[in-house]
């Protein structure tokens, strides 16, 4: 039986009525990764609430914060990646609409330090590394406090804001990950006849943008989205 605390807030679902937005206990999440219900994150999650602030406005993602390291419940998140080096990261904001999508060839576990929401796609999806149709994107909700674990090559982005104030969120990866690419590697993309290395944005990412997402596109990021910037209302 489903468990009560994965679902969707009925005030939420009012407030999208032409949205489908599923919950992460149900058959279509397994497509995308798996809900980790026996890893305690409750301090973690309490740590990073303490240490982190929303901003002002649009999305702040940092990729490590050596103050999460240090508590235990840290400890155990290495054996998802197979005990590599990892890093501990954040991504908070007031996000409502997808801008884009980004995939890693590594799994990310994803935990939710406020209720969030988030936008994934299959990589089947994805169409010769050069589009993407929004349409095809399914919509989850993730409250606070749960952890999951994300396939590897699943589209995402940054998690969207179930109330106005904004979202927190706990992002887990390889080291280095998200960090630029150096001198060498870009000229060796930029070189590349490969398709999938023309989207590839910093290490370990690859990444297509919606041509609404002006700031992606400036930063570098290719356009690839089709259709709809699709998005959420968030709740007061």
């Amino acid at each position: 039986m489903a468990s009560k605390q994965f679902q969707v807030p009925q005030a939420l679902i009012a407030q999208n009525p032409l949205t489908m937005i599923l919950r992460i206990d149900s058959s279509p999440f397994t497509k995308y990764g798996r809900v980790l219900n026996d890893l305690s994150v409750d301090k973690l999650v309490a740590k990073a609430d303490e240490l982190t602030d929303i901003p002002q406005e649009g999305n702040l993602y940092v990729a490590d914060l050596q103050a999460l390291h240090q508590e235990e419940q840290a400890q155990a998140l290495g054996q998802y990646f197979g005990f590599q080096e990892i890093q501990i990261g954040y991504c908070n904001g007031k996000n409502t609409t997808i801008n884009g999508v980004e995939y890693h060839k590594s799994p990310e576990l994803f935990i939710a330090v406020t209720d969030c929401l988030q936008f994934l796609t299959r990589f089947d999806r994805l169409k010769e590394f050069n589009s993407v149709d929004t349409h095809d994107a399914e919509l989850f909700y993730f409250p606070k406090g749960s952890a999951v674990l994300i396939d590897p090559h699943v589209l995402h982005l940054a998690p969207c804001a179930v109330y106005k104030e904004g979202f927190k969120s706990l992002i887990v990866l390889p080291k280095q990950t998200n960090e630029p690419l150096s001198e060498a590697m870009e000229a060796v993309r930029k070189q590349s006849k490969d398709g999938e290395t023309r989207i590839l944005f910093k290490q370990n990412k690859w990444m297509l943008a919606h041509p609404q997402r002006h700031q992606l596109i400036k930063g570098g990021v290719c356009i690839g989205l089709v259709g709809p910037n699709r998005g959420v209302q968030p709740l007061d």
